[in-house]
């Protein structure tokens, strides 16, 4: 399929790649995330303003009151109050919002895949889906809508746990305190929503390959260029080649012409290459770099 930059094809890549870069991304948010928990999943218990100063004046020893809480709730024991200091609440709220985010980030990619213009990709759809009231024909990517809706929910949440690391006034402030109460959850729900949804799609994902190399013949070649390039370049040198593609690209492209035959047309190339090379060196298929090898590296890494 096209690589697409700036919203432009770009290079061949293949599917696997695409998807194998939001798996690498997922993967280091679950490591993240069994990162985080040592530092939140810690307790606290140490009085009014964190010094255990009424346990210190009886007879039991109030370390160990402490830690023997912790131990009875299953937590790590602070080795100091964190009344005001919610980093690690705000660290796991971040975390939870960049997972929603790449589950959106997603969805928005198999939004604009599916477009009709495209139609390379596609949610799941069954018989009876239906997408309007009023258009029979539509098949809207809604699963994936609700994915984009409830990581756009997140993002705010994010800003307020950064709220809360500002405004916590002297040794403890409930304000940012309740401010927790509200978006911990939210974003626990919204985040859950989001993966579940995602999972479904993928689980049913529709994949047109023959759309796929469709598209990628829509440029008539230019999508080779970079290899064109580098094929000149060995005679021409790297600058040179590179403005003899670039003169023939843009004439390709305003006159839509076949870059081929634009190429065939300038002297400079038909003197280094025949066109049965040329047409070898605008295979996509034989320009995918690494992509595969990039694949297996994400899967190993699953262990």
């Amino acid at each position: 399929m096209a690589g697409r930059t700036h919203g432009q094809q770009a290079l061949p890549i293949t599917l696997g790649y695409k998807v194998a870069v939001w798996l690498a991304e997922l993967l280091r948010h679950r490591d993240r995330l069994a990162q985080v928990k040592k530092r939140v999943l810690v307790g606290q218990f140490a009085g009014a303003v964190g010094t255990l100063a009424g346990l210190d004046e009886s007879d039991l020893d109030a370390l160990q009151v402490q830690s023997s809480l912790m131990a009875e709730l299953g937590l790590d024991v602070p080795i100091i109050a964190w009344h005001t200091s919610r980093d690690s609440i705000a660290e796991l709220i971040h975390l939870l919002c960049m997972i929603a985010a790449l589950l959106g980030r997603i969805a928005k990619e198999v939004i604009e895949l599916q477009k009709q213009e495209f139609a390379e990709l596609e949610e799941p759809f069954e018989a009876g889906k239906v997408g309007s009231s009023t258009m029979p024909q539509k098949r809207n990517p809604m699963l994936c809508e609700s994915v984009l809706t409830l990581a756009r929910l997140c993002r705010e949440k994010s800003a307020t746990a950064v709220d809360t690391l500002i405004i916590n006034e002297h040794e403890r402030d409930w304000s940012s305190v309740q401010m927790e109460w509200a978006i911990v959850p939210e974003v626990f729900i919204y985040a859950h929503g989001a993966l579940e949804i995602t999972r479904r799609v993928l689980a049913a994902l529709r994949v047109n390959t023959e759309r796929m190399l469709g598209n990628m013949a829509l440029t008539g070649g230019l999508l080779l260029s970079e290899r064109v390039m580098f094929a000149l370049s060995e005679r021409y040198g790297r600058q040179r080649a590179h403005d003899l593609v670039y003169t023939c690209a843009m004439a390709s492209y305003e006159g839509d012409r076949p870059f081929a035959d634009v190429l065939l047309a300038h002297q400079d190339v038909s003197a280094v290459l025949s066109r049965e090379q040329l047409e070898a060196l605008l295979d996509p298929r034989q320009y995918t770099g690494l992509a595969g090898r990039f694949v297996d590296r994400v899967l190993d890494s699953l262990g």
